[in-house]
């Protein structure tokens, strides 16, 4: 080994990317993007490649670089369950997020509380961190008294580092144990506490689903107590147009509303709203673009029920979807790509208080994602690693490619850096 490569094993290198039309997620136009470690280091029109560290240099002419997406809610430890217990899905390999741009991940439960645990999505989480990305978890399950690792959710929240929240606690639901407004207050209360004392989000993450009641049950938490709307956030609220109606008048009070790229009416079913167009719906309806996220419920289950409650039809929520629904409100619906990205990036980083996440900005994590003239995604990195390359991986989650060699692949079967040409689809004034 000689000693440019010992150096660059033990102390962090640069990666200097070039000539990407850069989205922070606000537009700063065709920037080199200097990083060092896992953080971007400096951003500027033209930049040397530093001497003093070996330096790889990324050449990314006629792409657009944009945050790594930041998916709050997965299920990383599988899920489902609804129809016996071989309709309980997989986990997450590491592969389909970053592929799928996904650089950061909050894991969740749902249905199963039981065959599933909160220690277990913990193991998860942590597995996947030490794969190459950022994780977090919410403590509990769909079932209300929740599920935890310590003795309450409070003290998940305070002693568990990866523990931001409380959730996904189910409501409206024919799956829930219907909890009262009281025990939406408890739950609520104790994660804010549990926030306060730990410096977190401490939100209450809320499943709603297709029974009629929709939001009533949080409308009734809020005007029970002094808990601020932000204490709250809920999803699936692309399910049904009624749902999106509850929606605004949610955000109307303050609230987040956060929409899931995987409930889509192709593949859920005929009534759901598809998620750009609920976006732009949210929109016209005055709701500010600063109270609207976007998740996918990837590896989750997507039961659908007939009227009398039985199950008819399963499928599993896929990462995939969060970015694909991005490029169609960027192509289909008008919005502008900073304001697309953003439902993904810097606005679940506000929400969520994670720190260093959801923007291209020196100091904070290189988690990046670069697409294609057809909005592709390209290239991604995960705290300065690259993870994606030309649109494949090059590493791999620990036993993904069990058989065939070293799970990250030895340098020379990876391919090259390549020049991507093309015009931008993206025009600035």
């Amino acid at each position: 080994m000689s000693t440019s490569e010992a150096s660059s094993k033990k102390h962090p290198h640069f990666t200097l990317l070039t000539g990407a039309e850069v989205y922070a997620p606000e537009p700063l136009g065709r920037r080199d993007v200097l990083l060092f470690g896992r953080s971007v280091a400096h951003i500027a029109e033209h930049i040397e490649p530093p001497s003093s560290l070996p330096t790889a240099v990324v050449d990314l002419s006629g792409l657009i670089l944009f945050p790594g997406l930041i998916d709050q809610h997965v299920h990383i430890a599988g899920g489902g369950g609804e129809g016996g217990f071989q309709n309980r899905t997989p986990e997450v390999a590491l592969s389909h997020l970053t592929t799928a741009g996904v650089t950061t991940v909050v894991g969740v439960l749902g249905t199963d509380g039981t065959t599933r645990t909160v220690s277990g999505l913990l193991a998860k989480a942590r597995a996947l961190e030490a794969e190459g990305i950022s994780t977090y978890i919410y403590s509990g399950a769909y079932q209300v008294p929740t599920r935890t690792i310590t003795d309450n959710p409070r003290s998940d929240i305070v002693l568990i580092d990866k523990v931001i929240g409380v959730g996904e606690i189910a409501i409206s639901d024919q799956r829930s144990t219907h909890p009262t407004v009281h025990d939406l207050i408890y739950l609520a209360s104790e994660a804010r506490v549990g926030g306060m004392l730990a410096g977190k989000a401490g939100v209450v993450h809320l499943h709603i689903g297709d029974d009629p009641s929709g939001l009533k049950p949080l409308f009734e938490a809020l005007d029970q107590s002094y808990l601020p709307p932000t204490q709250f956030t809920p999803t699936h609220l692309n399910r049904r147009p009624e749902l999106l109606n509850d929606a605004v008048q949610f955000a109307s009070r303050g609230g987040v509303v956060d929409i899931t790229s995987g409930i889509r009416p192709e593949a859920h079913d005929k009534v759901s709203v598809k998620p750009s167009k609920a976006v732009a719906e949210l929109l016209e309806e005055g709701v500010r673009i600063e109270q609207i996220t976007m998740s996918s419920d990837s590896n989750g289950s997507s039961p659908i029920f007939d009227d009398k409650g039985h199950l008819v039809a399963m499928s599993i929520g896929s990462a995939t979807t969060l970015w694909e629904e991005i490029r169609d409100m960027i192509e289909k619906e008008g919005l502008a790509p900073e304001k697309a990205v953003s439902l993904s990036t810097a606005h679940v980083a506000r929400v969520l208080r994670l720190q260093g996440k959801g923007r291209i900005r020196p100091g904070y994590d290189a988690d990046l994602i670069a697409v294609d003239s057809g909005l592709n995604i390209a290239h991604v990195f995960a705290r300065g690693r690259q993870m994606v390359r030309n649109g494949q991986p090059i590493v791999w989650g620990t036993f993904e490619r069990a058989g065939q060699g070293p799970p990250h692949g030895p340098p020379e079967a990876q391919p090259d850096i390549r020049r991507h040409h093309g015009e931008s689809p993206i025009r600035r004034p």
